[in-house]
């Protein structure tokens, strides 16, 4: 299977380039890499750089964060056909809800933030509109003791519900340096002691690829692609 981490961030907004971040992956064992800064491709440190990387696929999508739905959906409206990954940095009810309810959204990160979690409503749109549900693993290094219980709680209860509707699952560490990166194998083991089983976890790291490779093909309708 073809395996991504698809939750990076960049200089400005990381502490590290694209290339420095594409290297690091290479050596992990990772197919691919998806630099999805919250401003997107615009500021990034010298992007151009990666093309002298070989034996590693990098793209560029976006993390759109937005304060309130309306502000959301003018955002991912206009990203939408300008990258070929569209993730939204959910984290509250009402901004988890909207980007499950909106087709051009690709997948959903963070939806743990607050302490409730995914809601039901939001499963539903998710599973209308395809839309994937991102689990970032990144908690799980940083926090201990009780916030850290707390969060693999309101996680259990989201994995549960993406069972239940058949949604979507992408599984990342949510990296913003080389250092914070883990390899495959590291996250297949952490994945799985949060609960995952392990065709989810494959699963979860091979769906990336496959919406790229999707939104990449040249649609002129719902389900028609000129060749």
């Amino acid at each position: 299977m073809t395996f991504y981490e698809c939750g990076l961030h960049s200089l400005p907004e990381g502490f590290d380039s694209p290339s420095r971040l594409a290297l690091a992956a290479k050596r992990l064992g990772y197919d691919g890499i998806i630099i999805c800064n919250h401003s997107g491709q615009e500021n990034l440190f010298l992007p151009e750089a990666c093309r002298n990387i070989n034996e590693i696929e990098i793209a560029f999508g976006i993390e759109v964060m937005a304060s309130n739905p309306r502000s959301l959906s003018s955002r991912v409206s206009s990203a939408r056909g300008r990258y070929p990954f569209l993730a939204v940095h959910g984290g509250t009810d009402e901004i988890n809800r909207a980007a499950c309810e909106s087709a051009d959204v690709d997948v959903l990160l963070h939806p743990t933030e607050s302490r409730r979690g995914l809601s039901t409503v939001a499963a539903k749109s998710a599973q209308r509109n395809q839309v994937a549900i991102g689990f970032d693993l990144g908690p799980m290094i940083r926090l201990r003791g009780t916030a850290r219980s707390r969060w693999l709680e309101t996680l259990g209860r989201d994995l549960s519900l993406a069972r239940k509707f058949n949604l979507g699952m992408m599984i990342t560490t949510g990296p913003w340096s080389h250092l914070d990166m883990r390899g495959p194998r590291e996250i297949m083991a952490m994945a799985e002691m949060a609960g995952f089983e392990p065709d989810e976890i494959r699963d979860g790291l091979a769906l990336p690829a496959r919406i790229l490779e999707l939104n990449r093909k040249n649609w002129k309708g719902p389900g028609v692609e000129l060749l």
